[in-house]
């Protein structure tokens, strides 16, 4: 058995553009399934979750909910049928995942790096092509079930959706396993910067007024704030946003760890509508009096909406989180969801 219980929690706003994907890969039902109830997993299965926070129209979201998993899943089974140059790379990867004492690495539901990558780019592509004038954030995780019994969490993102885990008594010990694409990064900034420098297309800036004064945040425009489109965004990768500065980019940064058989790990993931109002000091802190992802999930979105609202001056936004615990066995967990 897996040893996990999940739980998703969502406020939306008025727009109405997060949405969210809960699957497992099965060997014994042949494929991906929804996960809902009570699911039997056996070795090498994965859990598949995942949140979209769209933004200039839902269309993007919606096309990743209904298929960046399935499309994950499909480069796994085409890269069965690699080129020999291409197994130099597979056997790599194995080598990788076997320094990190994975389990059973060449078995199973695993997705790689490449597989993750790709899927993402060629889910950029639809959405350009079907939802034009929209994008979305992305964070995904992924649970493998190991024939040790401990389960190997592979995380993958673009834009500021967030992941972060929670460990030990009271869940004292905390870390990001995301890190936001935007301007305050330096790496981040700096490649958009060269990318407008040999590609152009690219500008990193703030919009002014009619007095030629600098208002609003940086952004990354396409061209300068008074000519041109003048669309800008925040973030430095997403999904989508075919009309905004192709310095903007869908590749995903990915991190992976294993949770030992008898290792308690609370996962929470989560769109902006959480961690604008939340660090994870604060999220630990809702969590330890939370006995079960159901209640976390519940009371963290309630607390979001309600810190919106009563102690800043952003706008409602939509609120969506999952909370996941990953625990010894499945009688440790609440197995609802």
């Amino acid at each position: 058995r897996m040893g996990l219980a999940c739980a998703v929690c969502q406020i939306p706003a008025r727009k109405d553009e997060d949405r969210y994907a809960a699957n497992m890969v099965s060997a014994k039902k042949g494929g991906l399934v929804p996960l809902s109830g009570t699911c039997d997993a056996q070795v090498g299965d994965t859990v598949c979750l995942g949140i979209y926070d769209g933004h200039g129209g839902k269309g993007s979201a919606d096309l990743l909910e209904a298929r960046l998993h399935k499309n994950i899943f499909s480069y796994m089974a085409k890269s069965q049928g690699e080129t020999q140059a291409d197994s130099k790379n597979s056997r790599a990867e194995s080598r990788r995942l076997e320094e990190m004492k994975v389990e059973g690495s060449g078995k199973g539901h695993i997705p790689t790096n490449k597989n993750i990558k790709d899927s993402y780019a060629a889910i950029d592509a639809v959405c350009k092509e079907q939802a034009k004038f929209c994008g979305s954030c992305a964070v995904d995780v992924f649970i493998t079930l190991q024939e040790d019994g401990s389960r190997f969490v592979k995380c993958s993102w673009v834009g500021d959706s967030r992941a972060a885990s929670f460990r030990d008594a009271r869940y004292k010990r905390f870390a990001d396993l995301t890190k936001d694409h935007n301007l305050l990064r330096e790496d981040e900034k700096k490649r958009v910067i060269q990318h407008g420098k040999t590609h152009g297309g690219a500008i990193v800036t703030r919009r002014t007024n009619r007095h030629g004064e600098p208002v609003g945040p940086w952004a990354v425009f396409s061209s300068p704030p008074n000519e041109g489109n003048n669309l800008s965004l925040m973030m430095t990768r997403s999904i989508g946003d075919g009309h905004h500065s192709k310095a903007v980019i869908p590749e995903p940064e990915i991190t992976e760890f294993v949770v030992k058989k008898d290792e308690h790990v609370r996962l929470v993931i989560a769109s902006d509508g959480l961690w604008r109002v939340f660090q994870n000091k604060g999220v630990r802190k809702m969590l330890k009096h939370a006995p079960n992802p159901i209640r976390a999930a519940n009371r963290l979105a309630v607390e979001s909406v309600y810190r919106t609202q009563r102690h800043t001056q952003y706008k409602l936004d939509d609120v969506t989180i999952m909370v996941v615990d990953i625990v010894a066995s499945v009688s440790e967990a609440d197995t609802e969801s």
